[in-house]
């Protein structure tokens, strides 16, 4: 077999060198991208927690609602139940229409919780609500939480306060993962929600730093009012606190905290909508990137969509050769598996192993399919407002 190869090499032309050339490069793309982008995840993000360790700097933990006076008498307790004088809790009631308000006020007797609420009902309230929070957060650091979050412990908030310490430091990310329920979009969601946040932390550890995601992020609020709050961003449907983190967030001023203690779960809805609506905001975060970065990422998923391809084009038209893709493919996909399954176990992350594997194979051909018309749909909304 091994001299049936070498002849085959051999005898193909400079043209026929067109279509496994191409592969080869694609393949080492694809292949320095698991070994410096997924790896880096894995080997470079697990910051242990050393309970009570000092120095620490205190960090404000906020939060924004509208009608969930629910979801408040489940988290609040445990989060200011935390036996730790290192944190308060903002919460900005968003104009809600239950009982919202009356639930925050019962929890008044806490000295390091504080309140507040919007008098009437705005567009793009969720915006003016996180800026008034900001406003009332006494310390210089500040943790963003979303009310679906389904439990916190003590050592997640020592993962972020042990690492506010230094001046070189203002981001910290942590992950927020989606708890499992029955259906079909529920899995969708919560692949698509895990890869995301897998692809934002390989960028940030190669110098390529962005997030799709504000949740559970903490950064230094200064950072936000240096950029002026929203600005020119407060009308943008999708995104919110991201779109700012974006605008300062480097490699070396950024811990990534992505581990079993600072990571957390929420229980959110899952249907279809909510899944196209969680394709749109990384649609309109990757908008507002710079050139440069929009580049490197287009570069990515254009070198993913070619991979597959470009494999079944050398097993129909070179099969002679079909060894060495095997060779090749194979050690690709169980470099992919051993990082997907031990970055899935530190994060807690059950049930979607399988999926983001098929997921991660098919779904960047609909995505660009459906970026495309996402985008043309936005521009006609948008002449249509004109005219």
């Amino acid at each position: 077999m091994k001299q049936a190869i070498l002849d085959s090499l051999n005898g193909m032309s400079v043209t026929d060198w067109i279509v496994p050339g191409i592969f080869l490069f694609v393949f080492l793309c694809r292949f320095y991208y698991l070994l410096f982008f997924s790896a880096r995840v894995v080997f470079s993000s697990r910051k242990e927690v050393i309970v009570n360790q000092k120095p620490r700097q205190p960090i404000t933990v906020f939060l924004t609602v509208r009608n969930e006076e629910d979801n408040l008498r489940k988290l609040l307790p445990q989060l200011l139940g935390i036996n730790d004088d290192c944190y308060e809790v903002v919460v900005v009631d968003d104009y809600s229409l239950d009982n919202t308000f009356t639930v925050l006020g019962s929890f008044k007797h806490y000295p390091n919780f504080h309140f507040s609420s919007l008098n009437e009902e705005t567009r793009f309230s969720v915006k003016l609500a996180q800026n008034i929070a900001l406003k009332a957060a006494q310390h210089e650091w500040v943790l963003t939480l979303p009310i679906e979050t389904t439990s916190v412990g003590k050592d997640w908030i020592n993962g972020f306060s042990v690492n506010t310490t230094t001046d070189n430091r203002n981001v910290m990310m942590g992950y927020s993962g989606i708890q499992r329920k029955p259906g079909y979009f529920n899995l969708l969601y919560r692949t698509e929600n895990f890869l995301q946040q897998m692809r934002s932390v390989g960028y940030v550890a190669n110098g390529i730093p962005f997030v799709y995601f504000e949740d559970n992020v903490a950064f230094r609020k200064e950072e936000y009012f240096k950029l002026g709050g929203y600005g020119q961003k407060t009308k943008e449907a999708y995104a919110n606190l991201e779109l700012i983190i974006n605008q300062f967030i480097t490699k070396k001023k950024t811990v990534l905290l992505f581990n079993e203690n600072t990571c957390i779960t929420k229980e959110v809805e899952t249907n279809r909508d909510d899944f196209y609506n969680l394709l749109n905001r990384s649609f309109r975060v990757e908008k507002y990137l710079p050139a440069w970065k929009r580049t490197l990422l287009g570069f990515d998923t254009l070198t993913n969509l070619l991979y597959t391809p470009l494999l079944i084009a050398l097993f129909v038209f070179y099969f002679d050769l079909w060894p060495l893709f095997v060779a090749l493919a194979g050690i690709k996909i169980m470099l992919h598996l051993i990082l997907l399954k031990i970055t899935l176990n530190r994060l807690r992350e059950r049930k979607i192993f399988l999926s983001s594997l098929v997921y991660g194979w098919l779904m960047p051909y609909f995505k660009t399919f459906y970026k495309w018309y996402f985008n043309q749909s936005a521009r006609r909304s948008k002449w249509r407002i004109k005219v």
